[in-house]
């Protein structure tokens, strides 16, 4: 079993949630995950659409893993956000890192218009979490930013491959300190939520597909 979990570095000077929260999944397991945790890859994305393509293909050729989860940070989500599916679209009404901002192109050329996500049952994902105390939704608009375009990466590779691999993007809201610092009247979650939801969603994905292989 092999489990590739991305974030993002910052677009420009101050944070990215979900760079922050995969950090500390990946330095600090909550108990969820500490069983699994030789299985998880954590990799944190650059923020330059120019060479996002690039890097995820030579990642994913390289790990080849049974699970790939992409986290984006929402600006303005009071929830952790499950996307449904990513489309093959750049329009960036802001700028990415390295200052770039397409206006209608596509992600890749001669492909299909959208993929849907692979990853199993979300709705029983967002149900689990919504048990936990957790507000969760499932979101049919990944945007048309580097978000939903490392999204569509993972997925078109996927199809290329004719691979298996379950792939899924959560966004998730921001964090208190981007609060304090930046967006004063932006919803958030804790830290500790966050990294509630997101060990509940890659631990059940393992144990779906640990399920499934072994029957």
């Amino acid at each position: 079993m092999k489990v590739l979990i991305t974030g993002f570095e910052p677009n420009d000077n101050g944070l990215n949630a979900s760079e922050i929260v995969v950090k500390s999944l990946q330095n600090n397991p909550p108990q969820k995950l500490l069983q699994y945790i030789n299985s998880i890859e954590f990799k944190i994305m650059p923020g330059n659409t120019n060479t996002l393509g690039n890097i995820v293909d030579k990642t994913l050729q390289e790990l080849s893993p049974d699970i790939c989860i992409g986290i984006g940070q929402a600006r303005g989500y009071n929830k952790i956000t499950l996307e449904r599916m990513a489309k093959n679209l750049r329009y960036f009404v802001t700028l990415d890192k390295a200052g770039n901002a397409p206006k209608g192109t596509l992600i890749a050329e001669d492909a299909p218009v959208a993929y849907w996500s692979s990853l199993p049952d979300q709705e029983g994902l967002v149900t689990l979490l919504e048990n936990n105390n957790i507000p969760a939704k499932i979101l049919n608009d990944c945007g048309t930013h580097l978000c939903n375009q490392i999204f569509y990466h993972f997925l078109h590779w996927r199809a290329i491959q004719n691979s298996d691999m379950k792939v899924g993007f959560v966004h998730i809201p921001a964090l208190p300190e981007q609060v304090i610092k930046y967006w004063p009247e932006a919803p958030f979650m804790s830290m500790d939520m966050t990294r509630e939801a997101l060990s509940l969603i890659i631990s059940k994905n393992i144990e779906t597909i640990n399920q499934t292989k072994n029957k």
